[in-house]
């Protein structure tokens, strides 16, 4: 009796079990497995560059330029592209890929300064208001940009009769590239984050279309000042999923 007792108790928990997807298992209408989202949409970028040379001089003096820029574009042609695993119908690991091309305006100026420098080491910088070589100047300014990151995409709705069901929030971490020509040019790298805030709706079973609000921030990181070191991109994409 005990056995089959047993036995009756492992095919329940097997029948049990088979009503429910694993983990992975694919599902109606349900992200688990392989995860792919390409997306595609408008975005604004701004961001506030600059550079730093500075070189020794003559008299205890060292002279500093700085060049400045400031960017404002917009992009009809942004692109990204997610890939990664789906666990649970929860939440998606992916790697993160975008691009995109602006066309704005770049507004750039030179400071130059003098750090002049005493026997007892104490040194003083002041702006060399003689030596102002770059008035400032504004133009045209195409920007080709891309971001490579590693992050994650939530789905926190589980209810599938819920007009909530396929709302997602989504975020990653990496690094991007940009160079701006036109009438100046420019151009830097940096490290930071993207998020993303959107909704989808399910074609079948394991496609679905949808949108997306990100907002993008990026600390630039090559030979830049305080002041002009910071590069942002808001957006608004069209997305298809599958998984």
């Amino acid at each position: 009796m005990k056995k089959v007792i047993a036995i009756l108790v492992v095919c329940a928990a097997g029948l049990a079990f088979a009503q429910f997807p694993s983990i992975a298992e694919p599902a109606s209408r349900e992200h688990r497995g392989f995860y792919n989202s390409s997306s595609f949409g408008f975005a604004l970028n701004w961001f506030n560059n600059s550079e730093d040379r500075s070189y020794n001089s003559y008299n205890n003096r060292i002279e500093r330029d700085i060049d400045f820029y400031e960017y404002y574009g917009f992009s009809f042609m942004l692109g990204e592209f997610k890939f990664g695993y789906a666990l649970g119908n929860l939440v998606a690991f992916h790697t993160v890929f975008n691009f995109a091309f602006y066309i704005g305006t770049v507004d750039s100026y030179e400071e130059h300064y003098v750090v002049i420098c005493a026997e007892n080491n104490l040194c003083v910088e002041k702006p060399d208001l003689e030596k102002y070589s770059k008035a400032p100047a504004s133009g045209n300014g195409y920007n080709f940009r891309t971001y490579l990151g590693f992050g994650a995409t939530f789905y926190p709705f589980r209810n599938k009769t819920s007009p909530l069901y396929g709302a997602f929030v989504g975020g990653s971490a990496g690094y991007t590239l940009f160079g701006v020509g036109g009438s100046d040019v420019t151009g830097n790298g940096g490290i930071g984050f993207e998020l993303e805030l959107g909704k989808e709706w399910w074609l079948n079973d394991r496609l679905s279309i949808g949108f997306g609000l990100g907002f993008a921030h990026f600390g630039l990181v090559w030979n830049t000042v305080e002041s002009h070191r910071s590069d942002n991109v808001l957006s608004l994409s069209f997305r298809i999923t599958r998984g």
